[in-house]
């Protein structure tokens, strides 16, 4: 047997230099070229640099940016510490910017123009975003710590550059678009590989960051090019948005809703209650889309356990309180004093549990308590009833994360109108109900595909659900906006009643109200933090892992007006 064995290993090798040799050494050859990457590598690298991306600017960044804006109560004092944004700093360079240069290193210009051209204004788009919250970052030798030449102590560029060389790859990607490319882009779960979109999107971006400069540069003209080219997203077909999908392991539903659905009980840090507030007093029929009550119970004030749990009942400056005992409030929504409501009207109010802007009072664990986020754009559920939402048994977690969308392009192109005299081809009110009711119809488009119980048909809720409230139509709420809009007023008046919308609209980004409130200060009636632990953060900390290992990072004080980022030249103090 040994023998036997011996001799079929013999025979084994025998026949392997027998086909080795008769070929060709270069037939072995088959290596993928590192410098001009497979469309399979494209592929891949594409997909993952759109998702990890998104939805690391979707998590915890999206939530401090909406609590410096009073939506929600997260990080809305401003107590930020350098080792707050330590993992998102390092997934972002490491991860989604990473594959991004991957793809702009490997893509053939000549072969695969399409994922260059889509690549380019992913990198535009992520990188002018980070210059937004931090300022001057890693850029130009960022991704070098394997080259020839090792850099693993980046200089840190300034803003303005980085904005600068974003128009260019702005333009670049553009013109790749346009380049007939072999195959069809795959991987692309934004657009699918529609070029027509991306090309749209891309000019959209450009006017977004032609607005974010507008006041350190002279940019009318450029501003005027694009709106009256009129190839923007103006439609919310065309939106530049992520879709989140269902897949619970890995868990690649929306962060709002992972906060909010996944755990035992919801855990969303609290909305504003300016917000709930001012959406219920207006009858604004996003309302039920955007958040989700948990309980009818009325808390007792005079029940210990239970005053420590009620909102702003440790203080005597909150502007809403708790809703149920708050005279502002229960005359504002429904025209009685506290001890006028009925018992619907009262525990339907119960269930608007959140917090006045920092409000510092003792939090016991009030997760079944606190209003959580609805059918959008988490893709939660819709408030039909009251309910608890927490462990994973309710909504789908598929919502989206609007990066740039037509009711943004249209707010966008208002301010433009008001404070540059461009030209839009629109007046201010038709724009205006244009971009809030774009707004509406993604509401309750996501929000209806998110959760089957609720109605598209806002006429019929009142046969439908048991609310003590009449919502307004879609038509009858922008009516009533367009109706008081002041068209007579200065353009401050005018900019700040647009913002105050945009503030409304941008629900789930809070980037766009962030920019904006630095831009212009606007709107101005936001209500001010109860405690300032902090300044305003005029843009966020770095990282504590790269102040130890790169020397050259900045030092700074996030809210401090020299930190300021370079477009803004408010700075904001309270």
């Amino acid at each position: 047997m040994k023998i036997l064995k011996s001799k079929n290993y013999y025979l084994f090798f025998a026949l392997l230099l027998l086909v080795v040799s008769s070929c060709e050494i270069t037939d072995l050859d088959i290596n993928t070229d590192p410098n001009n990457a497979s469309e399979a590598s494209l592929n891949l690298l594409l997909t993952s640099a759109q998702f990890e991306g998104v939805n690391t600017f979707a998590g915890g960044l999206n939530n401090a940016t909406m609590g410096f804006q009073g939506i929600n109560t997260s990080s809305d004092d401003f107590n930020f510490t350098n080792a707050s944004w330590n993992g998102t700093w390092n997934f972002l360079y490491s991860g989604p910017l990473k594959d991004l240069e991957e793809i702009i290193s490997g893509a053939d210009p000549e072969v695969n123009p399409n994922y260059l051209g889509i690549a380019q204004i992913m990198k535009a788009y992520y990188f002018t975003t980070m210059v937004d919250l931090w300022g001057d970052v890693p850029y130009s030798e960022a991704f070098k710590g394997n080259a020839e030449e090792t850099i693993t102590e980046p200089v840190y560029d300034s803003g303005a550059s980085i904005y600068a060389d974003a128009f260019l790859l702005i333009d670049q990607g553009i013109t790749n678009l346009a380049k007939s490319q072999g195959v069809s882009v795959k991987g692309d779960i934004i657009y699918g590989g529609n070029l027509t979109r991306w090309r749209k999107a891309a000019k959209s971006l450009k006017l977004k960051l032609l607005i974010n400069t507008r006041n350190v540069n002279s940019n009318n003209a450029a501003i005027q090019s694009l709106i009256s080219e009129g190839d923007l997203i103006l439609s919310g077909s065309n939106d530049f948005q992520l879709r989140f999908s269902s897949l619970k392991n890995p868990d690649n539903r929306h962060p709002m809703y992972q906060a909010g659905y996944a755990g035992g009980e919801a855990g969303y840090s609290y909305f504003g209650h300016q917000l709930m507030y001012e959406m219920l007093s207006s009858k604004d029929p996003r309302t039920p889309f955007y958040f989700k009550r948990q309980t009818t119970t009325i808390l007792d004030p005079e029940d210990p356990t239970a005053k420590q749990t009620i909102p702003c009942s440790q203080r005597d400056d909150c502007v809403y309180n708790y809703f149920v005992t708050s005279s502002k409030v229960t005359n504002g929504i429904f025209g009685v004093d506290p001890d006028g409501l009925t018992d619907s009207q009262a525990s339907y109010l119960a269930g608007f549990f959140g917090r006045d802007r920092s409000d510092p009072s003792g939090i016991p664990n009030d997760n079944p308590l606190r209003t959580t986020v609805g059918a959008y754009p988490a893709a939660g559920l819709f408030d039909k009833s009251a309910g608890l939402t927490g462990g994973n048994k309710f909504g789908v977690g598929d919502g989206i994360f609007p990066i740039i969308s037509s009711w943004m392009v249209k707010f966008w192109m208002l301010e433009a109108q008001i404070a540059l005299n461009v030209n839009t081809g629109y007046t201010e009110s038709d724009l205006l109900a244009e971009a809030i009711g774009d707004q509406m119809k993604k509401v309750i488009s996501v929000g209806t595909s998110a959760d089957p119980q609720a109605s598209s048909d806002i006429s019929n809720w009142p046969n439908l659900y048991s609310w003590p409230i009449v919502f307004k139509t879609e038509n009858e709420y922008i009516n009533s906006i367009i109706s008081d809009y002041p068209t007579s007023g200065s353009s401050n008046q005018r900019l700040n009643t647009v913002l105050k919308h945009a503030w409304f609209a941008n629900f789930g980004n809070g980037f766009e109200g962030y920019n904006s409130f630095r831009r212009t200060g606007f709107p101005s009636d936001i209500q001010a933090p109860l405690q300032l632990i902090r300044q305003f953060a005029l843009s966020f900390p770095y990282a504590q892992d790269e102040i130890n290992l790169n020397p050259n990072t900045p030092q700074k004080a996030y809210d401090s007006p020299s930190a300021a980022i370079f477009w803004d030249t408010l700075k904001f103090q309270f």
